[in-house]
């Protein structure tokens, strides 16, 4: 399933985790637990990358969460979830449609950023109250400013991203019109993609010390989704509203489907009026059973 693995089922929805993740659960693991070790020197052997592991599914189990919350939300209005996918860039829940009015569309974006946000107040008091300090006191703060970075990254005004979602929910409420919405919320997030993608280029040129190499590939992610959505919103504003009437030609020619050959060239071939390449071919009762061409 595009390299995706089902892991189980997480409240009846299917889970599933991207190969891709596993490279970042490595690089995560690695580079945290390489920081515990340098932070906290007394830790023994292999602990401090024990507790990176542990940091890393902590901070996925954020991002799992972030994605429930849009589920949930979803649930609420009816509308199904096809899965939750972890994947290289965070996570995803794959709706089976979208919310029938702005306002349910406006409570499924909202509802992941507001569980990340829940979750830093939850984070950092927690840390507060009980005083934590050493790796675990560590791991909280981390994970505590995590979700606030979730949180507020996403509520960025540029599909694909929550706030995507929330500006488009807000645009349809202003105009009726959900095409319009998605057509601006992508333009956004185009331009949000490609102020990343040359933050991210200045860094890697060194030109500037903001940014990371990390920062051009979710620059490319961003602008590349918002370039589909995009594309979609155009499509689907143009049929909007027509149907497979819209599609036919009045007067076709038809054949009978007791015709011969020859009936069909000199009664229709030569008869016919206009380009016609493709022919319809009709039983007793003018049921079409299937066409026929020159």
């Amino acid at each position: 399933m595009n390299g995706n693995l089902r892991v189980g089922n997480l409240f009846g929805i299917p889970f599933y985790v991207n190969v891709s993740w596993f490279l970042v659960l490595a690089l995560i693991t690695w580079n945290y637990g390489s920081a515990l070790s340098g932070a906290f020197p007394t830790l023994p052997g292999t602990l401090p990358w024990l507790l990176g592991l542990a940091a890393a599914l902590l901070l996925f189990s954020s991002v799992l969460a972030h994605e429930l919350g849009h589920s949930f939300a979803a649930i609420q209005q009816g509308i199904g979830v096809n899965s939750i996918t972890l994947f290289l860039f965070g996570g995803l829940a794959a709706l089976e449609k979208e919310s029938d009015n702005p306002g349910g569309a406006f409570k499924v974006a909202i509802a992941g950023p507001v569980v990340s946000l829940v979750l830093f107040a939850l984070l950092s008091t927690v840390g507060q109250v009980f005083a934590l300090g050493g790796p675990v006191g560590a791991i909280v703060s981390l994970l505590a400013y995590i979700n606030l970075a979730l949180g507020v990254f996403n509520l960025l005004p540029g599909l694909p991203l929550d706030g995507g979602n929330v500006l488009k929910a807000i645009v349809w409420k202003v105009t009726g019109n959900p095409y319009k919405g998605t057509a601006f919320a992508s333009r956004v997030g185009q331009v949000i993609g490609w102020l990343a993608i040359g933050i991210g280029t200045a860094a890697i040129l060194r030109i500037s010390t903001f940014g990371s190499s990390w920062t051009l590939l979710i620059g490319w992610f961003l602008l590349s989704n918002a370039n589909r959505s995009a594309q979609s919103a155009s499509v689907q504003q143009r049929l909007d509203g027509l149907t497979a009437q819209d599609a036919l030609v009045d007067n076709s020619p038809i054949v009978a489907q007791q015709a011969s050959l020859r009936e069909f060239a000199d009664e229709v071939l030569l008869n016919s009026t206009g380009n016609w390449q493709r022919f319809l071919v009709v039983d007793t009762e003018g049921q079409l059973v299937g066409t026929i061409s020159e």
